[in-house]
């Protein structure tokens, strides 16, 4: 008797431990496999850390470009056939302010200021072609736009839709004017935005007879 309850405890004890184990191994498995999970998170976390930090040092790149841009901007700015306005970064021919180029009440540019024209457009071409032998990475956006003045007394509405129509057209008249001769900014990667403001527009002269103007702008782009 004594040897079967023996024998029982023995089969008793084994099949304990046979559970056991095999506790053990189930849980020694799911951690295997959980710890693979967390390490495959953790890789792709890795990465996406990775390329968020070379696209930081990307942009930072492309900032310093810009920064180191605004320094090359400078012979323009102190090109005494131009005036900078800079609330607005828009260039201002110095010989034409105030004065109206345009036949009265037309798109013509007047035969004795195309020659001031010109010498404003084929600087404006020369500074592009620098720019563009210095930043190979860049490319430009030339805004050439077009301002008129209004009345002493302000009487014409600044929503006039004649003066965008014509602020526009003489826009367009400076530029035909420029490619005619010869003067061709896209070659230098510049792609070239003509608009009117009309009575309107940023940094409007307070003498309102200065607004008679076009103006230029250009803006800097980075590849990516």
């Amino acid at each position: 008797m004594t040897m079967r309850k023996s024998n029982f405890f023995w089969v008793g004890y084994s099949d304990l431990m046979t559970s056991m184990f095999f506790i053990m191994l189930v849980l020694f498995v799911l951690t295997i496999g959980y710890l693979q999970v967390k390490i495959s998170e953790n890789e792709k976390l890795i990465e996406e850390l990775r390329i968020r930090e070379m696209g930081l040092i990307r942009e930072t790149e492309r900032l310093q470009k810009l920064l180191n841009l605004e320094e090359q901007f400078k012979p323009l700015i102190n090109d005494n056939s131009f005036y900078y306005l800079p609330d607005c970064k828009k260039f201002i021919v110095k010989d034409l302010m105030g004065i109206e180029i345009f036949q009265p009440n037309k798109t013509v540019i007047r035969k004795e200021f195309v020659g001031r024209t010109l010498i404003a457009g084929t600087k404006i071409e020369v500074f592009l072609k620098q720019l563009s032998e210095q930043n190979k990475g860049f490319s430009y956006l030339l805004v050439i736009e077009g301002n008129m003045a209004n009345k002493w007394d302000h009487s014409i509405s600044k929503n006039n839709t004649t003066g965008y129509l014509t602020s526009y057209q003489r826009a367009l008249a400076v530029y035909n004017l420029w490619t005619r001769n010869g003067i061709d900014f896209r070659k230098y990667n510049v792609e070239v935005l003509l608009c009117g403001s009309g009575f309107n527009g940023l940094c409007r002269d307070e003498i309102e007879e200065n607004n008679k103007r076009f103006s230029i702008q250009i803006i800097p782009k980075v590849s990516k």
